[in-house]
């Protein structure tokens, strides 16, 4: 059986495809750091902030001076274009996600579900070698030219987008998004006046609709992509999809990197037979190698402890995810293991929140959040139970570093969830100064709120004579 996995493992497959993903990966992320610099976002939310929340176990990342984040970006975009272009691909990819990553770690309220999954794909991609064809390396070193690559780069590749669409769309199997269509709720009127669709936004019924759909299409969207004889038509659902969420939700790059990731699920010639059908030229692949007759791959030392190392990963990709089950209560209030497990615009969160600070000689002083932060991180950290801990330390570290301490600090917070009342979401009695944050159940986060979100209808606006 291990000879035979092998052998299917080790397969030739037409290397176009991806190459071609390899292009496309690597152009949109350079279009997307040249538009973060061109957009003023470092300085929005890297320069202007005095404070940066941590992610755990990463506090040793700095965010550098404007000028390092303007030679971060910069290297990142010009890394990317190099991923497009193959040249020098492995030095180049590497690189990339060294220093994307690095970005992406500097401050949590940043975070984004695909810039994390851009990560872990590209971090895929320094084990590949979609390089060899159709790149500057392969143009420049003959020798390194391939016209195959063996299955295994496109089973990985294919897992870890498989994966992402399973854990989001079994993300929405819980009453707020199926039984009470939220957020949608709130998220679709406000474009009630776009163009022919618009008018629609405003019915309830429209909102089940589009939250029961966005449930089928995610748990799967995969099976029919596999499935060759679904595959076109399941693409046209996944362009139309995504165009609807580029349209109702400011989510930037998303859309493309998704439509993008799906094109692995595609025959691995799917390149040269568009070319074909343009009547464009493209050289052929060489002939498969019979792998038999060469002499059946065996399992070396080598690939054996790349083959381990390579399920390791995918273990930890399978299991992250599921981590919220060893907290009570739902995730989508508690925020203990929302990030990094793929629950894909799931809840909608507003609150107030200031601290109370009880400094050595027993005075109590308030403290509001937009003291330390700007108007974006706050809206961001306001409904996240760890990030509202962070700011408490560094409340606490700045009272002290002024001479006012030891301090006590308690946090005062109302949120609401997908259109609930608001109500309190830590325990105003802990002094959180004193509390650490980790993995294990965080006592000092109150219960979610009881009972269905409410169901809100549109104002009509009558104009009386």
């Amino acid at each position: 059986m291990g000879e035979r996995l092998l052998r299917t493992l080790t397969a030739p497959r037409d290397i176009a495809a991806l190459a071609v993903f390899r292009m496309l990966i690597g152009a949109l992320m350079c279009v997307g750091a040249l538009r973060f610099m061109r957009n003023g976002w470092i300085e929005r939310l890297y320069v202007e902030p005095t404070f940066h929340f941590k992610y755990w176990g990463f506090g040793w990342v700095q965010v550098p001076g404007e000028t390092g984040l303007y030679l971060l970006y910069a290297g990142i975009a010009f890394t990317a274009f190099m991923v497009a272009i193959g040249a020098l691909y492995r030095v180049a990819i590497i690189a990339f996600w060294c220093l994307f990553t690095y970005a992406e770690l500097m401050d949590v309220t940043t975070y984004l579900n695909h810039y994390y999954f851009i990560s872990l794909l590209t971090l895929i991609l320094c084990f590949l070698s979609p390089h060899r064809a159709w790149s500057v390396d392969a143009w420049l070193r003959p020798k390194l030219r391939a016209m195959t690559l063996p299955a295994w780069q496109t089973y990985w590749l294919r897992f870890q987008v498989g994966l992402l669409y399973f854990y989001a769309g079994w993300a929405k199997f819980e009453p707020d998004w199926l039984l009470h269509a939220q957020p949608l709720n709130i998220w679709l009127p406000p474009h009630s006046g776009l163009p022919l669709l618009g008018p629609l936004l405003e019915f309830s019924w429209v909102h089940y609709a589009f939250s029961w759909f966005a449930f089928m299409f995610d748990v799967t969207i995969i099976g029919f992509m596999l499935w060759r004889r679904t595959r076109l038509l399941a693409f046209a659902v996944i362009l139309v999809f995504h165009w609807f969420t580029h349209l109702f939700f400011n989510i930037g790059l998303f859309p493309f990197i998704m439509v993008f990731a799906v094109l692995v699920f595609f025959d691995a010639d799917w390149p040269r037979t568009l070319l074909a059908r343009l009547r464009l030229p493209s050289p052929a692949p060489a002939a498969v190698a019979n792998v038999g007759a060469a002499g059946a791959p065996r399992w070396s030392p080598l690939a054996t402890t790349f083959a381990l190392m390579v399920l390791v990963f995918s273990m930890i990709q399978f299991v992250l995810p599921l981590r919220q089950w060893w907290y009570p209560g739902t995730v989508i209030w508690h925020e203990q293991g929302m990030r990094f497990s793929w629950r894909v615009m799931l809840r909608e969160k507003s609150g107030v929140l200031e601290y109370r600070v009880v400094t050595a000689d027993g005075r109590t002083r308030l403290v509001f959040p937009r003291d330390y932060l700007t108007e974006q991180q706050y809206r961001e950290m306001a409904g996240q139970p760890d990030l509202i801990l962070q700011l408490a330390h560094h409340i606490r570290d700045d009272f002290d570093a002024r001479g006012l301490g030891p301090v006590q600090v308690y946090a005062d917070s109302q949120v609401s969830l997908n259109g609930r009342a608001a109500q309190r979401m830590i325990d105003p009695a802990v002094d959180l100064a004193h509390v650490e944050d980790g993995l294990a159940r965080a006592e000092w986060i109150l219960p979610a709120p009881e009972g269905p979100p409410p169901l809100h209808r549109p104002l009509r606006l009558a104009v009386t004579p």
